[in-house]
């Protein structure tokens, strides 16, 4: 027993004490060396100290956020909190895990994690706050593409439990239409309705086969030509185009081979066209153009546009077209169809963006498509 006091007592004695001043270093370096922003402020919320993880973070060195108030990086619809942050630490309460967002320099918005502490002076008395700030933008990211894909897994089923629910009574529809339009008791006007009948029961059919198509897609993936696919969807349309006095321009300068599921892509093109003619109600042009250039890391790719001379697309509305079910069309659609359509492109490795105006006058919107090439041989199409 009197050995091991000893022992211990000798190892306390060969342990040296820090000093004040060593120990504040070592706090100094463990600070400026962490990961998340360490940044002090007092009860006023003015910025007193500012980490390298803060400079990083939010963008700004520390000599400019020194003496600042800490609202420079808070969004304007959430300064409102601050006061009520202040005031809690200001009573000794601490704030965990508090997520927010933040505004970098640069005006990029950015979500942080929060933890907030008072801080006091040696006689306890609070004189700021202490707040570690970590960056979870990434993570945020994450959970907002784990919750679209899980919309559209959810939409996916939704469509192939409707599609399977009507096959059977489109079956007998489309089988008594077929009846009707070949009954010979008929006069000519009724078979014409009837031929009109089975028509249009047949497009409800393929629509539903559509529909369990993007849910599970049993077919292998071809090599196809996508000046076929417009085209295809372009006469499909025709009628429309022409009722409504829209000029359609295609310009396919070149193209290659797209490798894929022809009909999923083929959707994309008829949104897109529809898209387009529902911006034109009253006439105007709407132009289809392919051509292959570099664009897509550095490997040759067929760009596909289609644009239309419509009203355009307001900037703030630019921002939210491929969001699910957010839509510009008061009176149908169901905002599906270009979020679906992002889907299918990003399966086939390939890419969407939009470009749009609404200045009068040079008015109009244009959807750009990069698809990656199958083979490396290009030839014109301009026929």
């Amino acid at each position: 027993m009197g050995n091991g006091k000893h022992g211990v007592g000798a190892v306390a004695a060969n342990t040296p004490e820090l000093s004040h001043e060593e120990a504040l270093f070592r706090l100094a370096a463990i600070v400026e060396s962490s990961d998340d922003a360490i940044v002090s402020k007092d009860l006023h919320g003015v910025v007193t100290s500012w980490n390298n993880a803060a400079e990083r973070i939010f963008g700004y060195e520390a000599h400019e956020m020194i003496g600042r108030s800490i609202l420079t990086i808070i969004p304007p619809e959430l300064q409102h909190e601050e006061p009520e942050i202040l005031r809690k630490v200001g009573s000794g309460e601490r704030i965990d895990h508090y997520e927010t967002e933040r505004v970098r320099k640069d005006g990029q918005r950015i979500w942080v994690s929060l933890t907030i502490s008072p801080v006091r002076d040696p006689s306890g008395r609070i004189i700021g706050a202490s707040k570690i700030a970590r960056d979870m933008s990434e993570r945020k990211r994450v959970q907002e593409a784990l919750i679209q894909s899980e919309k559209l897994a959810a939409t996916g089923r939704m469509a192939a439990a409707i599609a399977h629910e009507i096959n059977n009574p489109l079956e007998a529809v489309t089988n008594l239409a077929y009846l009707l339009a070949n009954d010979g008791s008929l006069n000519e006007t009724a078979q014409k309705y009837a031929g009109l009948l089975l028509q249009e029961v047949g497009r409800a059919s393929e629509i539903a086969k559509q529909s369990l198509a993007f849910y599970r897609d049993s077919g292998k993936p071809t090599c196809f030509e996508i000046p076929e696919l417009l085209n295809n969807v372009l006469n499909i349309n025709h009628q429309k185009l022409q009722g409504r006095g829209i000029e359609v321009v295609k310009d396919y300068r070149s193209s290659a081979p797209v490798f894929g599921f022809a009909s999923e892509v083929r959707q994309v093109f008829a949104n897109l066209l529809l898209n387009a003619m529902d911006a034109l109600p009253e006439g105007g042009k709407i132009i289809v153009r392919t051509k292959v250039c570099n664009q897509l890391d550095g490997e040759p790719v067929l760009s596909v546009s289609v644009a239309d001379t419509g009203t355009g697309i307001s900037n703030e509305n630019q921002k939210r077209l491929f969001e699910p079910f957010f839509t510009t069309k008061t009176n149908q659609g169901n905002g599906l169809g270009l979020w679906v359509s992002q889907g299918i492109l990003e399966k086939h490795h390939g890419r969407i963006a939009a470009k749009s105006s609404t200045r009068p006058g040079h008015s109009g919107t244009v959807f750009r498509i990069l698809l990656p090439i199958r083979e490396k041989a290009v030839r014109s199409t301009n026929t």
